[in-house]
């Protein structure tokens, strides 16, 4: 069953699926302007972590293949796959856990850590980091509000995102991160 929240994002217009496109290709041109992508593979393997509408996954292919000027191989890994039936590489998958067919070059989350219960976002963000390959990039985009709101929950009923406190975790077992200033929040960004 589609969820409310796939529901309304299936009904935006292609054109705001087009502006949402712009506005990641710009966040995406500014992390890789602050950390490059270690690869001499002739195709990179991208692997997205949640997506909200089928119309994103060729975007998000198109992007990647755009900044990267390489051949990608997108995977998309989602909770729930019904509103992305029909699209290539789309598995059904929890990405708490680890992730299945890896190593990738990158994994990216776009504003996916507020559908996750606050108790599993870390897991996630270190799931996203194991899968990588030796000189792969986690990125994670957040926006403002999912980090500076106080308490549990979002406005939006979804979960805040405790950041200051999963970078120190990152520090205390000795993973690097960078954080990257984007338009509407940041981009958590981990090398490995």
């Amino acid at each position: 069953m589609i969820s409310e929240y796939h529901k309304q994002f299936s009904l935006k217009s292609d054109a705001d699926i087009q502006l949402r496109v712009n506005e990641k290709k710009r966040e995406l041109e500014k992390i890789f302007k602050s950390v490059q992508l270690f690869s001499d593979k002739k195709i990179v393997r991208v692997a997205v972590l949640g997506c909200a509408d089928e119309r994103l996954i060729r975007a998000h292919k198109y992007i990647f293949e755009k900044i990267l000027n390489q051949k990608v191989e997108l995977t998309t890994f989602d909770l729930s796959i019904e509103h992305l039936l029909g699209e290539n590489n789309v598995i059904q998958h929890d990405c708490t856990l680890p992730l299945p067919s890896s190593p990738y070059d990158i994994t990216y989350g776009h504003v996916l850590l507020k559908f996750i219960p606050t108790k599993k976002q870390f897991d996630l963000i270190l799931n996203s980091y194991a899968a990588l390959s030796p000189g792969g990039i986690a990125i994670h985009v957040l926006d403002k509000m999912d980090y500076e709101t106080i308490g549990l929950r979002l406005p939006d009923g979804y979960f805040t995102v405790p950041l200051d406190k999963y970078m120190s975790e990152l520090a205390s077992i000795g993973l690097k991160y960078i954080v990257v200033p984007v338009k509407y929040g940041i981009a958590l960004v981990l090398r490995k």
